[in-house]
């Protein structure tokens, strides 16, 4: 029986020191929760530009982004990996090894509606695999250090979503599952967005920052809706600036908690 108890012990304590090297602290743990984050939006980023290249007036942007995504992929993979001894987040890493080579295959391929399908399955489940390493790291934080973080980068992979939805909606215009993702993610970065608003921590820069976003949204989410005209520049460089002002706000978040 004391063998027993002392073989707990010695699990117990591997257990611990192995997911404690995922962060020694608040802030280093705040920081690769903040690259998994980017890992989320680079995975829908990835799709956007895959279908934003093929013949639209913003294909060479596309292209650039699509390329640029690629690289800071892989980045993120190997950065969250080796930043960690966690079984269970190396496992997921190894998974998400894999769909790297997978997004660096798919992207070459000829755009139609299967590779279309292939690319936005990828994505959804990239995204999926990387929120659960994002939960197994934030389970010791206090709420308050990453809420705000949280949401902001959450809504740059909305961002990221609604144009890839969009332009897949584009082709294939009778594809109810697509609008109704389409009206999901609309719904949730309004909601998100007013939170972030009103959210009483925000700092003046912060506060100019969402005003910023909130034009831009409010000039865009029609046309996202379907309620005029889809345009593809407007669309793709809409989406690329509220990821982008966003991700300065979650930099800002970040810094008001370390």
């Amino acid at each position: 029986m004391k063998k027993f108890y002392m073989s707990l012990i010695i699990i117990f304590f591997a257990t611990t020191s192995a997911f404690a090297k995922t962060g020694i602290s608040n802030a280093e743990k705040l920081e690769l929760i903040n690259i998994v984050n980017q890992q989320q939006i680079l995975s829908q980023r990835i799709s956007k530009a895959y279908l934003y290249v093929n013949k639209t007036n913003v294909s060479g942007n596309a292209d650039k982004q699509l390329k640029s995504a690629l690289k800071s992929f892989y980045k993120t993979y190997f950065t969250i990996n080796t930043s960690t001894k966690s079984p269970q987040i190396r496992t997921i890493m190894a998974y998400i090894k894999k769909s790297s080579n997978k997004f660096n295959r798919l992207v070459k391929q000829p755009h139609s509606k299967e590779n279309t399908k292939k690319i936005l399955d990828l994505s959804a489940d990239v995204l999926a695999k990387s929120k659960k390493v994002a939960t197994l790291l934030k389970k010791d934080l206090n709420k308050n250090i990453y809420e705000a973080m949280e949401k902001s980068n959450q809504q740059q992979v909305l961002a990221e979503k609604i144009a890839t939805y969009c332009k897949a909606l584009e082709l294939n215009k009778d594809d109810e599952v697509l609008k109704q993702k389409i009206k999901v993610a609309i719904e949730t970065f309004a909601i998100n967005h007013k939170k972030l608003m009103n959210n009483k921590q925000n700092s003046k820069i912060i506060s100019k920052k969402l005003k910023e976003v909130d034009t831009i949204w409010k000039t865009a989410y029609p046309i996202y809706e379907g309620k005029a005209s889809f345009i593809n520049s407007f669309v793709f460089n809409s989406t690329t600036r509220i990821s982008k002002k966003m991700k300065e706000i979650s930099k800002l978040y970040m810094a008001m908690k370390k």
